[in-house]
C-alpha cells in the first residue's frame, strides 16, 4: 500500500509567539495545534526573527530548530523576485516580509498549509497569482 504524502505546515510567526506566551489570547489554540500535528514545522528565518522579537524569547526558538522542530527551508536571497512581487502587488495591504517570504514558500511547495493566526492576511493573499492559500488558523468566537 502506496503511504500518502504528507502535508508540509508551514510556520509564521504568530502562533509560535501564542505558544511560547500562556497571557496570549491563541496560546492553547497554538499548543494544541503544535501537538496535533506534531513537527517537523517549516518556516523561514524572517518569521522566526519576528517570532523572537515579539516575545524575547530567542533562545527557545533556536533550541527548536536546533531540535529540528522547526525547519528552516526558505533562502531570501534565492527567491528575491518573488518575494518582491509579492510585496508590490499587496503593498496596499502592508505585507511585511515574513508574510511575503511564507507565501513564497507555498508557491514553492504546493502541497503546503500555513499555520497562523492571521486570518484575514491569509484569506486575501493568494499563490501563484490566483490560488487560496490553505490555512490552519484558529476557531472564530461565536457572536
Amino acid at each position: 500500500m502506496e503511504e500518502k504524502a504528507r502535508v508540509r505546515n508551514i510556520l509564521d510567526a504568530g502562533p509560535l509567539i501564542a505558544a511560547l506566551n500562556s497571557k496570549d489570547t491563541h496560546h492553547r489554540w497554538a499548543r494544541e495545534t503544535f501537538k496535533h500535528l506534531g513537527p517537523p514545522f517549516y518556516s523561514c528565518p524572517e518569521a522566526m526573527t519576528e517570532a523572537a522579537a515579539m516575545t524575547g524569547k530567542p533562545a527557545a526558538i533556536v533550541e527548536m530548530i536546533r531540535a529540528q522542530e522547526i525547519i528552516l527551508a526558505f533562502d531570501l536571497y534565492t527567491q528575491t523576485a518573488g518575494v518582491l512581487a509579492l510585496l508590490k502587488k499587496y503593498q496596499d495591504r502592508d505585507m511585511d516580509l515574513a508574510d511575503a517570504c511564507i507565501v513564497r514558500m507555498t508557491e514553492l511547495t504546493r502541497d503546503s498549509q500555513v499555520i497562523t493566526v492571521d486570518r484575514d492576511d491569509f484569506a486575501a493573499y493568494r499563490r501563484n497569482g490566483r490560488d487560496l492559500i490553505p490555512v490552519i488558523v484558529p476557531p472564530t468566537k461565536a457572536r
